[in-house]
Order: structure tokens, then sequence, then C-alpha cells
């Protein structure tokens, strides 16, 4: 009998369905129920309704947009290789094949990866207009997905870079209200690039200062906060700003921050 049922799996596995928008077969596809109850299946497909098809061993079981809480498709390694190639500095790369992974794994939870993906490659194109279009896409899809700090701060670098400094603004100031001391130091950080944005270069000084002085503990935080006030310094043909980027050299030397102020010396 447990041969015949794995026979049967590895049947239904390798079935295509050209019908419906997005097809993925391969094992390790489920559906989360509203009550918590997970639904395996060999593999899983979405109608561009959002109502999503699971097969199994005993069938295909169809499963409404609203009645499910989450649809699994296995991992596409089109991800992992658009994070690598993100990581090695080619944003150009990864963008039209993360796209296509939006489209065909729409409803099957990796679009939504795939969308802070495109954002990422986008900023770094400084194409910041589209990289935010895709974190709004993002969100539309997966609201939860707004606390998630790997996505929080290339969307606000997106915000600041699009020029939405007052909805920036807003954001930041909701999560230094509630945020952790980590985020609280970046958010600090940010509103000194806000300033600087607008022209206001004493007033993003003393941001950039603030955090040096009162978030010493987030190592993370100090050279980039240092090096910023360095630029301001220098900008202002103060020679302090030769102090400021010696410190992250000498102290943050492991820092992406550090061959910047080298060069600046």
């Amino acid at each position: 009998m447990k041969a015949m049922q794995m026979t049967q799996r590895i049947g239904m596995a390798v079935l295509g369905f050209s019908l419906l928008t997005a097809s993925v077969l391969a094992d390790g596809a489920f559906v989360i129920l509203q009550d918590g109850r997970r639904m395996e299946g060999t593999s899983i497909r979405a109608r561009a309704n959002g109502d999503v098809i699971l097969t199994t061993a005993r069938g295909d079981l169809t499963f409404p947009r609203g009645e499910y809480r989450e649809a699994w498709a296995p991992r596409p390694q089109e991800l992992d290789r658009a994070r690598q190639q993100l990581q090695a500095g080619n944003p150009d790369a990864v963008i039209s094949t993360l796209e296509d992974v939006v489209r065909r794994y729409r409803h099957l939870s990796w679009d939504v990866e795939a969308l802070g993906l495109i954002g990422r490659a986008h900023n770094e194109k400084s194409d910041y207009a589209a990289a935010l279009s895709s974190f709004n896409q993002l969100f539309q899809r997966a609201p939860a997905r707004r606390e998630d700090r790997a996505i929080r701060w290339p969307f606000y670098r997106a915000l600041l870079g699009a020029g939405e400094l007052d909805r920036l603004e807003r954001e930041l100031n909701e999560l230094i209200a509630g945020g952790d001391r980590a985020d609280a130091a970046r958010a600090q950080i940010m509103r000194g690039d806000i300033k600087k944005q607008r022209d206001l270069a004493d007033a993003a000084l003393l941001d950039y200062l603030r955090t040096v002085v009162l978030f010493q503990a987030q190592r993370d935080v100090q050279a980039e906060a240092l090096y910023k006030a360095g630029v301001v310094l220098a900008e202002r043909r103060d020679p302090r700003a030769r102090d400021m980027f010696r410190k992250v050299v000498e102290e943050h030397a492991d820092s992406r921050f550090a061959r910047q102020a080298r060069e600046r010396m």
C-alpha cells in the first residue's frame, strides 16, 4: 500500500497545469487553513483570483481565497541566485528574473520575497520611484512585512531617495516611539538624512552627532553616523571633519564606511 501511495505521489508531482496563472511542481507544497490546520501536497498552483489548488495523493483540493491563511510552494531557486547577484553588485541582472517570479508565484508567498528583492535592486540603481512601487506592492500583498527589518530599511531608503520626506518622517517617528534601540539609532541617522536633503545642514549634523553620543552601544550605526557627520563638516570646510573620518577608519575598519572615510582624509 505504501509503495502504491508513493507511486501515486510521484505521478501527481510530474503533471503539468497550463490553464492557471501559476504552477509549481515539486515536493513540499502546503496550505495552512484559517484554523491552523496544515494540508500537505505534492504540488500547488493558484488562479488569478487567489484560489489555490493543492494536489495530494487523494486528488486535487481547492481552497478559495479567504478560506486559507497561507499557501506555500517550494522555494524557487531564482530567489537565491538573485540575492547572490545583488550582493555581488549586479542589480541589472536580477530584476527581470524576479519580476517573472512575482508573476508565477502570486498568492504562493514567494512573490512577496521577490518584490522585496526587486525593491532593493532598484535602490542599488538609484531608481527610487521604481523601488517604492515594488515595496508598496509588497505591503498590499503582505501588510505584516512592514514590520520585517530586512524590508523596512530598504523601504525607508526608497522613500528618502524618492523625496517622500514627510511620509518617511512619520514612519520614523512611529518607529522611534515603539521600536528598540537598534531601530531608534538607525532612525536617528535617517532623520539627519531628511534634514540634509532639506538643506538643513546644521540640524542634520546634530542628528548624526546625537547618534554618536546616545547610541554608543549600537556599534553597527556608529560608523555611519561619524562618517555622515564628517561629510557635513567637510562641506562647511570645518577641520574637525578629518577627525570624524579618522575615527571611522581607526575604530570601524571593518565597516563599509571606512573605505569612503579613508578617501576623504
